[in-house]
């Protein structure tokens, strides 16, 4: 019995059999890499198979991105006997059967490849398997959720995605305005999803999603990622009971099979404070961003998360399917060899 989780013997044995996936933990600039191995070696003690770092967003050029990505992919081949670098759901699956954790890349935002659509395929050859349109203000593509106007996407942008269906780079809308985002979703021919996000309906923020966004996504056949930020849960004190508040309320309006995890896990917060503080046209202080109650879902709580839609009466089936099974089905729809 894993007492450190403090659940069940039913909901223990669920999590450490499902795959558990997370879309989105960020790189924090600023912070020591021995931080960011630190989360990594927390996320595999409390069951996570695989999680996709965040490294470079709308703050990034390209070729800065290009230095980050071959850096960092450099770390974590050097860590091969913990790590796998994950290129094709295969990776996913052969990390957990070998007891490694399995760690992919994204981009928050679509700066990093500047206006050259071949900048797509480039990324995508080294790792990068999805990515957002526009993080919390405007760019090239179109309009982030903190921008008071939102003219929708641009015909860059259009010409972007059906790039990014090509080459098999997942789109998502995190971060991004409502119009620009249901444009995106109506634009492109694969899934779309939001790899990190919370639900309007629960919390009022600029950063959350109304229901009929989250229904677009699931008529796409994508996936939401529900973030474990107490700003966007809307409860700084029961942050666990609030983050399966959010989960059962896509659960409730469009079904079990469009939901997952995207915790956007901050493994430091003082260095994120520092950036959002250095960035305020990408993290409007009206945004609570400055705030000192950032508090989050730690990791050790996902198990609890576990417990809870067990308790709620879901099926072991659509709990797998939460933990990790829906990410991976978007995974081996979109990703190409």
């Amino acid at each position: 019995m894993n007492e450190i989780w403090n659940i069940s013997k039913e909901a223990e044995l669920l999590h450490e059999q499902a795959y558990v996936v997370d879309t989105t933990l960020p790189l924090m600039p600023g912070s020591k890499f021995s931080n960011l191995f630190i989360a990594l070696d927390e996320m595999k003690k409390n069951g996570f198979n695989y999680v996709s770092l965040t490294v470079a967003s709308d703050l990034h050029k390209t070729m800065e991105t290009i230095k980050n990505v071959t850096m960092i992919r450099a770390l974590l081949l050097s860590r091969s006997k913990d790590i796998i670098f994950v290129k094709k759901v295969e990776d996913i699956k052969y990390a957990k059967e070998h007891n490694k954790l399995a760690v992919g890349f994204h981009f928050q935002g679509t700066v990093p490849i500047g206006t050259n659509l071949s900048m797509v395929k480039f990324f995508y050859d080294r790792g990068i398997r999805h990515m957002l349109m526009a993080y919390n203000a405007k760019n090239s593509v179109g309009y982030g959720c903190h921008e008071e106007e939102d003219n929708g996407l641009s015909e860059f942008g259009r010409n972007l995605i059906k790039e990014m269906n090509k080459v098999g780079m997942l789109v998502d809308v995190a971060h991004t305005g409502y119009h620009t985002s249901m444009d995106t979703i109506e634009a492109s021919e694969a899934p779309v999803v939001v790899s990190h996000g919370n639900v309007a309906a629960v919390t009022n923020h600029q950063r959350c999603y109304k229901d009929d966004q989250i229904k677009a996504i699931a008529q796409k056949d994508g996936v939401f990622g529900v973030t474990g930020f107490g700003l966007f849960l809307g409860n700084e004190k029961n942050l666990v009971e609030q983050y399966v508040k959010n989960i059962d309320h896509i659960v409730q309006l469009v079904g079990p099979k469009h939901v997952g995890i995207g915790l956007d896990y901050v493994y430091d917060m003082d260095a994120f404070v520092k950036l959002a503080d250095a960035n305020r046209e990408k993290y409007p202080e009206d945004g609570g961003y400055l705030s000192n109650r950032l508090n989050q879902v730690e990791l050790n709580q996902i198990p609890q998360v576990t417990e809870a839609m067990l308790k709620l009466g879901y099926s072991e089936e659509n709990i797998r399917g939460i933990l990790g099974d829906n990410w991976l089905r978007i995974f081996s729809q979109v990703w190409k060899d």
